[in-house]
């Protein structure tokens, strides 16, 4: 049900940009009336374990370009329809406190790039800090997240290619600035059973940039590549 609505949401969200500012928070709204079925008269939400460790597994497209998507909730699907699949392990560094509701973890990930024919399929590979935000949504739990990071990937995303070399004077760069941004909820308050209170469900967007032509490392590139994602993470 939440894949058959998410295929639907880019319908005009500029007013959405107005109303709200980021689109993602609209996005996880609908995520809170995919469920809203469940029936949850005698629910109460389990008590926050923190577990230190998780493991993530989510699957996306290309879209577009990151501001698109931050800003004006368009997750349309760019043309070629080149896709990934991958697995993330995080390891918590520091929990949120009272006086704090920022959590920060490290994660290391493996992404397949699925190249639909274009070129070979291959490898990336992400070394980022995640800085969790948590708070509530209609009362629901939600953690908002930014990661941070470097990206190296075995050849460069065949899309990603076709912009970076365009705006950077035929020039593209396998090692990148990552960047990864969504958000996330237990799967427990969505569906009112504590039986799920270990899994989460979220939506992000893993985004790989030259940072503008600043950065050498990146062989000065200018333009990157945004997928978007569905994610289940499971925490230990």
């Amino acid at each position: 049900m939440i894949l058959i609505i998410l295929t639907i949401v880019p319908v005009s969200l500029y007013e959405l940009q107005i109303q709200k500012g980021f689109a993602l928070y609209f996005l996880a709204k609908i995520f809170i009336v995919s469920f809203s079925f469940f029936d949850g008269a005698e629910y109460v939400s389990a008590p926050q374990n923190y577990k230190n460790n998780s493991i993530r597994i989510y699957s996306g497209y290309f879209s577009r370009p990151f501001i698109n998507i931050l800003f004006l909730g368009d997750i349309s699907a760019e043309y070629h329809n080149t896709i990934i699949r991958g697995i993330d392990y995080s390891k918590v560094l520091k929990e949120k406190s009272p006086n704090s509701p920022i959590s920060t973890s490290a994660r290391i990930s493996i992404i397949r790039h699925l190249e639909r024919g274009f070129q070979n399929n291959h490898n990336q590979y992400n070394l980022s800090f995640t800085w969790h935000y948590h708070s509530k949504m209609n009362s629901i739990p939600i953690r908002w997240f930014f990661s941070e990071g470097i990206s190296y990937a075995e050849n460069v995303p065949y899309v990603e290619g076709l912009h970076t070399r365009r705006l950077s004077n035929e020039r593209d760069s396998k090692v990148m600035n990552y960047m990864n941004v969504g958000f996330d909820f237990r799967l427990s308050d969505l569906m009112k059973n504590n039986k799920f209170s270990s899994y989460r469900i979220g939506l992000s967007n893993s985004h790989r940039s030259g940072i503008y032509k600043k950065i050498k490392l990146f062989n000065n590139t200018k333009g990157g590549s945004n997928y978007i994602n569905l994610f289940l993470e499971y925490q230990f």
